[in-house]
């Protein structure tokens, strides 16, 4: 994490972050661990770590940042172009099982994503902020059926209060028109071969 929080600070102007920032999380790892073992668990994580690579370009930076969960940081990109990412690494996770030895792993993610600085002021954002509101819509993600990707767009942020009230209670202000989501499906996990 010391080398995140020291490219996050470069990133970063003026304490505020510039990017899109992108929480990953391995829908249903325990599961994983429990029904295959620890070793293939870990053989999940390295695959799945490989194909976010592999869909990201060099200057992208991706981040184990816990457990089954990947941080993944961007340059700032128009919103079509950062939807159509999160939807190649919705597929880049899914699309395929994973293969260890003798097993075929179906797994899917779960993702919140938003670009920074946020809204129409635009309001600035520290790092440390930006992922406690990607944080949320990943579980808003996880909360309304996995194996999909939420992105998070202040259309109406007026100021701090707004953002905060979002921080906390992201379904809330969805439905009272504070902030928009862009809402990606995967496709369903690819069956694994008994």
């Amino acid at each position: 994490r010391r080398h995140f929080q020291a490219a996050m600070r470069q990133l970063a102007t003026d304490g505020t972050l510039a990017g899109t920032v992108f929480l990953i999380d391995i829908d249903h790892f325990k599961r994983i661990n429990d029904r295959h073992g620890h070793g293939v668990g870990d053989a999940v994580l390295v695959e799945v770590a490989r194909r976010l690579r592999a869909t990201l370009r060099d200057e992208d930076m991706i981040v184990r940042w816990g457990g089954e969960e990947f941080l993944v940081v961007v340059q700032a990109q128009p919103a079509e172009q950062v939807d159509a990412l999160a939807q190649r690494m919705l597929g880049a996770i899914g699309d395929t099982p994973v293969l260890h030895p003798d097993r075929r792993i179906p797994v899917t993610a779960s993702i919140g994503f938003a670009t920074f600085p946020i809204g129409p002021l635009p309001l600035q954002v520290s790092w440390e902020r930006a992922i406690d509101l990607v944080d949320t819509a990943m579980y808003l993600a996880k909360a309304h059926g996995r194996n999909r990707a939420y992105g998070v767009r202040l259309p109406e942020a007026r100021d701090e209060a707004t953002l905060e009230r979002v921080t906390s209670g992201l379904e809330a202000a969805w439905r009272e028109g504070e902030v928009a989501l862009t809402l990606l499906h995967g496709q369903p996990a690819a069956e694994a071969a008994a």
